[in-house]
């Protein structure tokens, strides 16, 4: 099993980058596979059809294609944008589901998202269990959340439970 595991925020002290490598601490823990997808290497524009018409999908979105086809699960780490989903993550799932591939297309799919609000990251992650639907990934039910989010409630979130959401999906 390779995990992928994707950031939806550039910022240098982004809450959901720490909860990305918190994630990626425990799979090394238990011996889980993966790989981490630098949020700054996405270079995911606006999707824009003129645009792929003219230059065809991003390379950054070709690379990232390969990634997702060949991994057994992603995570996709999300900060909530206005009770929605991160642009950075749906730019990226727009221009993934251009490349020919179909990389999204049965593609097992984790949800996390870490907030200083008291929701934790749900309405957004609710969103992108939406889009990630229509492009027929199969978004595991149980989410990783950490509301009231700071860099000591992400170091603290519970072993067992991280464990048990990245192993959703997997054949019993």
């Amino acid at each position: 099993m390779t995990v992928v595991f994707i950031g939806g925020s550039r910022r240098k002290d982004s809450l959901n980058a720490k909860l990305k490598h918190r994630l990626a601490e425990v799979a090394d823990k238990h011996g889980i596979r993966h790989d981490i997808v630098d949020a700054d290497a996405l270079d995911a524009p606006i999707y824009h059809g003129d645009l792929e018409a003219a230059d065809g999908v991003p390379e950054s979105m070709k690379k990232l294609a390969e990634k997702i086809q060949s991994a057994s699960k992603v995570v996709l780490v999300s900060p909530e944008y206005n009770s929605s989903v991160s642009p950075l993550i749906k730019n990226a799932i727009d221009w993934v589901s251009r490349v020919e591939t179909q990389a999204w297309a049965g593609k097992t799919v984790l949800l996390a998202a870490a907030s200083p609000g008291g929701l934790g990251g749900i309405r957004g992650l609710s969103h992108l269990r939406d889009i990630l639907g229509n492009v027929k990934a199969w978004t595991a039910p149980l989410f990783a959340c950490c509301p009231n989010a700071n860099d000591e409630s992400i170091a603290a979130m519970d072993e067992s439970f991280l464990k048990q959401f990245l192993e959703q999906g997997e054949a019993s």
